[in-house]
């Protein structure tokens, strides 16, 4: 590979694939690791067991690209045609290949399979093609040269099983010459929508002269931009800090919870929360993390007044002058937390997450967090909306990065060369 990014396409093949029957992870396993290893993707196609299909799409895939990289089709059966269209694109007669057929013996032999004459098929590549050995299953991969329009092409086919085609194409990548790798940039927004964010982003994407692109992953958005210089990527993340700092979470891919467990375990700190309207939500998002244990000691899920008298200590003269979703009852849920489980840290939620229970001073979707430590306590009131999933859902997000605001915010002057 030179030093501009080759192409590739991806293909998976399969009527399970196809048809739904069967998710297609190895797509974006490929895609993840031809990524990091400098391959520019155009296109992901799919084609199920029928021959003019398969020859449709791997002809797609080679005008498209340098590079195909496909799964599946390999195996021992009629629908299994993977090496017989690669070879017909090539121009090539199928070979047999005796070591790779010796290897399908001793796999069989292993397994206490009895080997069947068809397993052959296995065993014969496009003429010229280079084997790629399978340890951990018995289909051979291959590699196949060939000439599209005067222009060098290269299919790169892979077992369809991902424990036998993952390690392959680990493999076969470390073996080729480094292309040039891309710098992407990746910002992550919580309490934005993403029409919102692209009018805001829309002039600067335009005055670079850059396309962004927008993902959203419940509750969070992320903004991605590829294959950008230093220069572009300091110039968006201080446009960003200007204009949206109050729904940034970082300049990373890594979600809220995932920052959450950064931020405890760099800091030293353990966590205990209180619960009421997210009945639970914070500690599954918290624990969804390996490692939690190291820093989360646990949780209450105070969901009516009596066990937040009980379990918090919250004053009872307190939630009937104030009511349970309040400034106090949030303060005195939080200080309580953290005292019972001895923890450096407590964070509490309380609301109204609907449908019903709103009023004209606490409409659905208000609610108060509190966040005690060391040096006290701290309130938040926030207001949310669409329903109640939402509301559950960006309260215990929302707390957990009201929980880290300023470890957050030393994140992004860092992410900024220390502004």
């Amino acid at each position: 590979m030179s030093d501009s990014r080759p192409t590739a396409c991806i293909v998976s093949t399969g009527e399970e694939v196809l048809r739904g029957e069967l998710i297609d992870s190895n797509s974006a396993e490929i895609a993840r690791q031809l990524g990091e290893a400098g391959f520019e993707i155009q296109l992901m196609l799919t084609a199920g067991d029928r021959r003019g299909d398969l020859d449709f799409v791997l002809r797609t895939a080679l005008s498209r690209a340098d590079w195909v990289f496909m799964t599946g089709g390999l195996g021992p059966t009629e629908d299994d045609l993977t090496a017989e269209v690669v070879a017909q694109l090539a121009g090539v007669p199928l070979e047999f290949d005796l070591p790779s057929w010796q290897h399908i013996e001793r796999r069989f032999a292993e397994f206490g399979i009895p080997l069947t004459e068809n397993n052959r098929k296995q065993a014969l590549f496009p003429a010229g093609s280079r084997i790629l050995e399978n340890p951990n299953g018995t289909a051979p991969g291959f590699v196949t040269t060939l000439q599209l329009a005067g222009v060098r092409k290269q299919v790169v086919a892979l077992p369809g099983p991902p424990r036998e085609m993952q390690p392959m194409l680990r493999d076969f990548l470390a073996g080729l010459p480094q292309a040039r790798k891309p710098t992407h940039s990746f910002i992550r927004f919580l309490g934005i929508g993403e029409s919102s964010l692209a009018d805001v982003m829309r002039p600067w994407a335009e005055q670079h002269g850059v396309e962004l692109g927008y993902r959203a992953i419940f509750p969070e958005l992320e903004l991605k931009l590829y294959d950008a210089s230093a220069a572009q990527i300091d110039a968006l993340r201080r446009f960003v800090l200007e204009r949206l700092a109050d729904v940034l979470v970082d300049f990373s891919a890594e979600s809220v919870p995932q920052l959450c467990a950064r931020y405890l375990t760099e800091t030293g700190q353990t966590l205990a929360v209180a619960e009421s309207c997210t009945g639970g939500l914070v500690g599954k998002i918290i624990t969804d993390i390996p490692g939690a244990s190291a820093y989360f000691l646990g949780g209450v899920v105070s969901y009516a007044n009596s066990a937040k008298h009980d379990l918090l200590g919250v004053d009872a003269a307190t939630l009937a002058e104030h009511g349970a979703v309040s400034e106090p009852v949030a303060r005195q849920m939080a200080l309580g937390v953290r005292e019972r489980f001895g923890a450096d840290l407590g964070l509490a939620i309380t609301g109204i997450a609907g449908p019903g229970g709103g009023s004209e001073h606490k409409p659905v979707g208000t609610v108060w967090l509190g966040r005690a430590d060391a040096a006290g306590c701290q309130a938040r009131h926030r207001q949310f909306v669409r329903g109640r999933e939402w509301v559950r859902t960006f309260a215990a997000h929302d707390g957990l990065r009201w929980l880290m605001a300023d470890w957050l915010q030393a994140r992004w002057r860092a992410a900024l060369g220390g502004d």
